[in-house]
């Protein structure tokens, strides 16, 4: 039998190109779970990757969502990551949305960021204001990178960008922003890879540092009485160890399927030779079309993890073990029984999984489609005939089973 797809690389190491064809040999892989050398159980399938997201059975919990992959136990085991474990990580972080077990609390944290009156709910009559301030980002973003170069680098301006939207969204101060990018990368490097000594020693301090600022940003807008995120959880109720949790998870969440989605997005829009769906960019109409898109087949967040308390049967069959699992939701978004030709912009399919199901849906879903969206649409008007410059011979990038992402230059016709 051939090697399992994504036995040994992760979406986070490929092209689209590549990405599309191991995606393709996932679905005609004849099993339909696959026990990967990180211990994980990887599942796609649409059906399956929708209950198991769901987490509905009392056998499937989230709990483990936001667990660091290599464990607690392997960090409290290394020397330098002691001390920022220590001062910044203990008591251990509340659980907030993504891995809140606790279904009161957690529906009461969820309607407070995406009920009807939710803080990143976007009515229609607001979406043009939120639309107008995500180009403002853009720009300011754009003017931050290095000036009087005919390339761009569109995966450090993704980044900016996304750092900047989700930070002012949460009330973190201006001043903190262009740090959040790294941290945001220890949470999601702790999560989807396996780290060791120094580079799990910073992860974990950066990590520390988003938690510690998080709760400086939530305590000054609660003393300054700043409508915002923060007082919107303590006008819900919502303990204060929860709304930082909330804070951090957001922030780290928001930025890396934002930046993710745009880089791997524009590498794709760019390879097309007939550069079809770049040019529907230009329409806000069609523009939409094409990030829902994107955001289906090449979002930033990749996977999620659940953990199987008891060994269950799902509805379509599937059998797994107690243990945890790797729900591929981005290789469920192309299942061919759900995405009957999950290439094509318009042919219909059932609801992309990219922002979960169910009770644990992303509250960011909104914020984050219109602010692919809005980048988009401002990449192509700012570069009509932007190119891919090829990427340095021996670039790669690092295995993540959870994140994905790109590098990502371009060159058009003008000097930036």
């Amino acid at each position: 039998m051939a090697e399992f797809p994504f036995a040994t690389v992760t979406a986070n190491e490929l092209s689209f190109a590549e990405r599309d064809e191991r995606y393709r040999r996932l679905h005609d892989w004849p099993g339909r779970a696959y026990r990967h050398a990180s211990g994980l159980r990887m599942i796609w399938k649409y059906d399956d990757v929708r209950e198991v997201l769901d987490a509905g059975s009392p056998a499937i919990t989230p709990a483990n969502a936001l667990e660091p992959l290599v464990g607690y136990p392997r960090i409290a085991a290394t020397p330098g990551a002691i001390p920022h474990l220590v001062r910044h990580l203990l008591p251990l972080p509340a659980k907030a949305t993504a891995d809140l077990t606790d279904r009161r609390l957690h529906k009461q944290v969820w309607d407070t960021m995406a009920g009807p009156a939710g803080h990143f709910r976007i009515p229609a009559a607001d979406r043009p204001r939120q639309a107008a301030a995500m180009t403002a980002h853009f720009h300011a973003a754009l003017r931050e990178l290095p000036a009087g170069t005919t390339e761009l680098d569109v995966t450090a301006l993704s980044i900016a960008y996304a750092t900047r939207v989700t930070g002012s969204a949460v009330g973190l101060p201006e001043r903190e922003w262009q740090r959040v990018a790294v941290w945001s990368g220890a949470q999601s490097g702790l999560l989807g890879r396996r780290m060791r000594g120094r580079e799990l020693s910073d992860a974990v301090a950066a990590l520390g540092q988003l938690f510690t600022v998080s709760g400086r940003a939530v305590d000054h807008n609660l003393r300054s009485g700043t409508v915002g995120f923060a007082t919107r959880l303590r006008d819900a109720g919502i303990p204060r160890r929860v709304a930082v949790s909330a804070v951090a998870n957001s922030l780290a969440a928001g930025v890396h399927t934002v930046s993710g989605s745009i880089q791997q997005g524009v590498q794709r829009l760019l390879s097309d030779p007939g550069r079809v769906w770049w040019e529907l960019l230009t329409d806000p109409a069609t523009a939409g079309q094409v990030a829902a898109k994107i955001l289906q087949l090449d979002p930033g967040l990749v996977a999620w993890k659940r953990r199987v308390l008891r060994p269950v049967t799902l509805a379509g069959g599937t059998e797994l073990p107690a243990g945890p699992v790797l729900v591929m939701f981005a290789a469920a978004n192309r299942d061919p029984a759900a995405f009957p030709d999950c290439l094509s912009l318009r042919r219909p399919g059932k609801m992309p999984l990219t922002f979960g199901f169910g009770a644990h849906i992303c509250p960011g879903k909104q914020s984050a489609t219109l602010a692919v969206e809005v980048f988009l649409h401002q990449l192509r008007m700012l570069l009509p005939q932007a190119r891919l410059v090829a990427a340095a011979p021996g670039s790669r990038r690092d295995p993540d089973l959870l994140f994905s992402g790109a590098a990502v230059r371009v060159t058009g016709d003008r000097r930036l």
